[in-house]
């Protein structure tokens, strides 16, 4: 990866400064997570996409005016749309409860759950102010709030993959959160126990003690934390009932394996998302090389329904232990609890010719008709809009067939050089995922920050009149080199 970063003229220990600026704290490493040889612009985004961003959450008059109702998080504009908000409202449980402890108050707002997804929502309230003025992004503010670990029903929630978080500061006082947690493999039941840890970030700098109830969740012992040490940090927790989204849930036994060894154990289809549960088993202690092969081949596969319809799988990562055992959930789009059948089809990595790993489209915005289509090797994109505001840019678009870890978009002007607000180090990129219209927008949002990790306040020259001057130019990226084998496709019968 440092190779490939050297080339697009990035410097890795920029990025390693950008992540730590970022990330409070750094959890014991607990897995070695995947790794996999792709396209360059790809490793760049998911290089810059470690680090969390919020941007701006859209949603109809009446859409909003039901959720805020029920959930307070999606209030604001900042707040970022992770799964359907009409499922959210349907099956949300408002819980308010709360601990205060040296002038912050950390309160447990709601918790949504179903048999692939826990969201909780939670907010972090201080009598003194985070920050003064506009400056929220400091280390000096981050090291005010709460670092949190949940647990769910005795267990570190987030062991897996496929989960995610957003959180934005309401005002100088407020800080609220939304985390995301995959549980499609946890066989959890439908009453269960909601628990939320906090500790504050600057905590963090030095060793905490042994008896810490984070050095407990860490190393999965959190059914050992007594109430004494629950009391050393803040500490919230509820009972949850999930039983009202399990009518809308049905979860079908796959059993296929396939050529490679991976297994396909069951689909889990619920209010929350579908997803495919996935696994390998213990191969003994394998080297660097092993371990890469077999993360190249978890997620080697495409999904179809009855009528031929290409599912979306979301590239959501995975964890492997170091003997080759994996156990992961992909997320895929386009089906529901009455889809009748999955015909899964084996894919294979072929690497092409240098020039031809990556197919390439550029075009300038002011020829853009709307919806613009980019044509790949098993299917299509189809841009529906792009929009720039003030810092940040938004692309919409959808897939048609199947397209493999991707598309990626470049922000380009007229000499073909970065048109992204704040540069290629002063970006992020987050792909917003719309469950209610399978479709997707990739948001380019101002993030940058001076040497010490500080966030540089956004001036004119990344205002929306600004950007509209220097984007000119769309630049659309898929990978090639995945070869769909048909001859050993497999058809489950879901009904």
């Amino acid at each position: 990866m440092k190779k490939e970063l050297m080339e697009f003229k990035i410097e890795p220990k920029d990025i390693k400064r950008r992540v730590h600026a970022s990330l409070s704290a750094d959890p014991p490493e607990r897995k070695l997570y995947m790794k996999r040889r792709a396209l360059k612009t790809a490793l760049i985004a998911a290089a810059i996409t470690v680090i969390a961003s919020t941007v701006a959450f859209a949603a109809s008059p009446a859409g909003q005016e039901a959720i805020s109702s029920i959930m307070a998080y999606f209030q604001n504009e900042q707040s970022t749309q992770m799964t359907s908000l009409e499922e959210l409202a349907k099956f949300n449980e408002e819980i308010g409860a709360s601990v205060t402890k040296d002038g912050i108050t950390l309160t447990l707002d709601n918790v949504a759950a179903d048999d692939n997804f826990v969201h909780v929502f939670y907010t972090i309230t201080s009598d003194t102010p985070f920050y003064e003025g506009d400056d929220r992004y400091s280390n000096e503010v981050w090291d005010k709030l709460l670092w949190t670990e949940c647990v769910i029903n005795g267990s570190v929630a987030g062991f897996g993959n496929n989960n995610s978080s957003d959180g934005y500061f309401a005002d100088e006082h407020t800080y609220k959160a939304m985390r995301k947690y995959n549980v499609s493999t946890e066989g959890i039941p439908d009453n269960f126990k909601v628990e939320l840890f906090g500790e504050t970030n600057s905590s963090f700098k030095t060793a905490l003690p042994d008896s810490s109830p984070f050095n407990l969740i860490w190393s999965d012992r959190a059914s050992e934390i007594t109430d004494e040490q629950k009391a050393t940090v803040w500490y919230v927790c509820a009972d949850v009932d999930k039983s009202a989204a399990e009518v809308e849930t049905a979860s079908r036994d796959i059993g296929v394996t396939l050529d490679s060894g991976i297994i396909l154990d069951k689909a889990v289809f619920s209010p929350f998302g579908n997803q495919i549960i996935v696994r390998t088993e213990a191969s003994g202690d394998l080297d660097e090389d092993s371990t890469d092969y077999l993360f190249s081949v978890v997620d080697d596969f495409a999904l179809f329904d009855e009528n031929g319809t290409c599912l979306d799988m979301l590239n959501a990562g995975a964890s492997m232990a170091a003997d080759g055992s994996s156990l992961n959930s992909f997320e895929f789009l386009k089906a529901d609890a009455d889809t009748k059948k999955l015909t899964i089809v084996p894919t294979h990595y072929v690497e092409p010719e240098s020039d031809k790993r990556a197919a390439k489209t550029t075009v300038k915005l002011a020829d853009i008709t709307y919806p613009f289509t980019v044509e790949s090797e098993h299917g299509k994109t189809v841009i529906t809009d792009v929009r720039v505001y003030d810092g940040r840019v938004e692309v919409d678009y959808y897939i048609d067939g199947y397209v493999k870890y991707g598309p990626y978009f470049e922000l380009l002007n007229d000499n073909g050089e970065s048109a992204e607000p704040g540069g290629k180090l002063g970006c992020l990129l987050n792909t917003e995922v719309h469950h209610d219209t399978n479709s997707y927008t990739d948001v380019f949002s101002y993030d940058a920050h001076d040497d010490n990790g500080n966030r540089i306040p956004m001036d004119d020259s990344v205002s929306a009149e600004a950007i509209k001057k220097n984007f000119t130019t769309l630049e659309i990226t898929t990978v090639n080199g995945y070869v769909l084998d048909e001859d050993k496709a497999v058809t489950v019968e879901l009904r």
